[in-house]
């Protein structure tokens, strides 16, 4: 094997050459010297030998204008002024005004958040088990609604927790179970609530026409018998004659078309009943409401006034307690605009509207905070700190509902006079007859109406002449 310094040239100033300190191979790779290199004048010589370089010419004062030191002086001098102190005036901040101090303090407040001395557990003696009456809607006819019914009872085991009704017309029933092959389950047909059976799976018939399926499609037909589905489980609600009520999804366009002014099963069973009510969508993760409804955007703003917050706010810790067995309920309230506003740059519904309902709406029977950043709320956790968040519009609340507890949750409807829930999920149209819709959000849905069913019983039992109670136990 050759060695590398028998293959390089051995002239005495090349780079490759010999050196006794190495420093000529150093100084031949530099800028000025390879510079050089590659402009060879006539009397440099073969060997590699480089000519040497004019004195560069001083200027008049003093300074060197080229060669290899001819901007050191320069460039010194420069660096020296850059060095040099430059005096700056001082700045002093503005007081900050009683306004913005306040402010301050109440967001510290806010996030000051330590609930540990707070009790939330049931307090409320529940009642005797009994199996209470369940009154189930079909929902739209052409959507999932029956197919995620018969999915759902088919597990016998909830015959012992409830007495299911569901009201439909057998035709619909027959048609929905050969869809999804599932020939083998069968209702108990009853022609009244009169007929109804513990133990078995009752289908009260609500209409005898033979009303045309199009599953997949929702028409005017499959919108107005969905109707007639909710009026026949009023009318048994109003009788005494089922306890709760569960609601398979519906389409409202197709109702509304025949029905002025439909937005819904809530507004619909609120006008009912009479009742003031609230939207409150439920899962093990979280449960939230919205002062808006089923409005459009545009009208939000419209909304939002000190009346309906207050309302809102009341009929929710109401509902924690009565419903939910939370003896002091927590409540986080957001704000309507970004950042909750920043102070009134970007709003002023929370300083002229919302926080002062919070203020007014403190007592001892629950914990109210906020008006809270949407954004930054969720987006930190903060939900898991509260037994119920309320927002000020249906987006607001529902898309981080559905991102956390889709498919789990369920919708509540508090305020009314009798118990109704409702799946978390619409009506599903692309699934339909398919055989692939999911009942956990419908079979949720119904233990929910269950549990709430003997929460409502045992806390009114409670609370019911209170004087009483106490002479009772003394």
């Amino acid at each position: 094997m050759s060695d590398a310094k028998e293959n390089t040239p051995n002239g005495p100033n090349t780079p490759e050459g010999p050196n006794k300190d190495g420093n000529a191979r150093r100084r031949s790779r530099g800028g000025r010297n390879r510079n050089r290199s590659r402009g060879k004048k006539e009397g440099e010589t073969q060997d590699g030998a480089n000519a040497q370089s004019k004195p560069a010419k001083a200027s008049e004062n003093g300074t060197k204008e080229e060669g290899s030191g001819g901007n050191k002086t320069s460039r010194g001098r420069n660096r020296n002024n850059r060095n040099k102190r430059r005096e700056g005036k001082d700045v002093k901040a503005s007081p900050v005004g009683e306004e913005i101090q306040t402010e301050f303090e109440q967001q510290n407040d806010l996030y000051d958040i330590d609930f540990s001395s707070t009790s939330t557990t049931t307090a409320y003696p529940e009642t005797v088990l009994e199996k209470p009456v369940i009154g189930i809607t079909c929902g739209d006819l052409n959507g999932i609604g029956m197919e995620v019914i018969i999915t759902m009872l088919e597990d016998t085991r909830l015959a012992e927790l409830c007495t299911p009704v569901v009201f439909a017309s057998s035709k619909l029933a027959s048609y929905h179970r050969n869809a999804i092959n599932k020939r083998d389950f069968q209702f108990r047909l009853c022609d009244t609530l009169e007929d109804i059976k513990e133990g078995a799976n009752n289908l009260v018939l609500s209409w005898d026409d033979n009303v045309e399926i199009n599953l997949g499609i929702p028409t005017d037909v499959s919108g107005a018998y969905a109707l007639k589905s909710i009026d026949a489980a009023i009318e048994g609600l109003k009788g005494g004659k089922i306890h709760a009520l569960l609601t398979a999804p519906i389409n409202k366009h197709n109702i509304a078309t025949s029905v002025e002014g439909f937005s819904g099963h809530t507004d619909y069973l609120a006008n009912e009943f009479g009742n003031d009510v609230l939207m409150i969508l439920t899962s093990d993760q979280l449960k939230v409401a919205a002062v808006t409804g089923h409005v459009p955007v545009s009208k939000v703003a419209e909304g939002i006034t000190e009346a309906s917050v207050s309302k809102a706010i009341q009929l929710l810790a109401q509902s924690l307690k009565r419903d939910f067995g939370i003896v002091k309920p927590r409540i986080a309230v957001l704000g309507l605009n970004p950042h909750a506003g920043e102070m009134g740059t970007i709003g002023s519904e929370e300083q002229e509207i919302i926080r002062p309902v919070i203020e007014k709406a403190q007592h001892k029977d629950a914990v109210i905070k906020g008006p809270f950043p949407a954004d930054g709320f969720f987006g930190q956790g903060f939900e898991s700190k509260f037994d119920a968040v309320l927002g000020m519009y249906h987006d607001q609340v529902l898309v981080p509902f559905k991102s956390l507890a889709m498919g789990t949750g369920t919708n509540f409807t508090s305020g009314l006079e009798i118990v109704r829930t409702s799946p978390d999920h619409g009506t599903a149209m692309h699934l339909a007859g398919k055989g692939k819709a999911d009942a956990t959000s419908m079979r949720n849905a119904l233990y929910t109406a269950i549990d709430v069913y003997h929460k409502r019983k045992g806390y009114d039992e409670m609370t019911n002449d209170p004087l009483k109670k106490q002479k009772e136990k003394s």
